[in-house]
């Protein structure tokens, strides 16, 4: 007898989620919130993508005209027989880490994605990425 109540129970309970969905099959709601959700997923999409090829591009230009040249050198920190040597992707993830850490509910997607953009470069570009701690030649 007690299977019976449950199952009158759950039976119920499924009676009013189907009338629930035939009610709301007309609303505005559901009719318009699936396009607002993909607008705005498409306008942070857009941001970030136009960072992330602006950074890309910059860091491009900056590393052709600047470090190449030699006006820039790559920046070092001497730590006794080894050099650790931070590339601009070490330099990228920290300052997101920093600014993730410092702003965490609000980080814009085209800042994002000009950092992302310098990390990119780094690791596509150069073949040296990876080489972070360099041991010093004997002098």
């Amino acid at each position: 007898m007690e299977n019976s109540g449950e199952l009158n129970d759950i039976n119920s309970k499924l009676i009013d989620l189907e009338l629930a969905k035939i009610d709301n099959k007309n609303s505005k709601v559901r009719r318009y919130l699936p396009a607002v959700v993909m607008v705005a997923s498409l306008y942070y999409f857009f941001l970030w993508a136009l960072g992330l090829a602006l950074g890309y591009i910059g860091s491009k230009i900056f590393s052709k005209y600047l470090l190449e040249s030699g006006k820039v050198d790559c920046i070092y920190i001497d730590c006794g027989k080894y050099k650790i040597h931070l590339h601009h992707w070490i330099l990228g993830t920290l300052l997101l880490i920093t600014a993730w850490v410092i702003d965490y509910f609000y980080l814009p997607r085209f800042f994002v994605g000009v950092v992302c953009g310098v990390i990119v470069h780094d690791i596509y570009d150069f073949n040296d990425w990876h080489k972070v701690f360099i041991k010093k030649e004997v002098e």
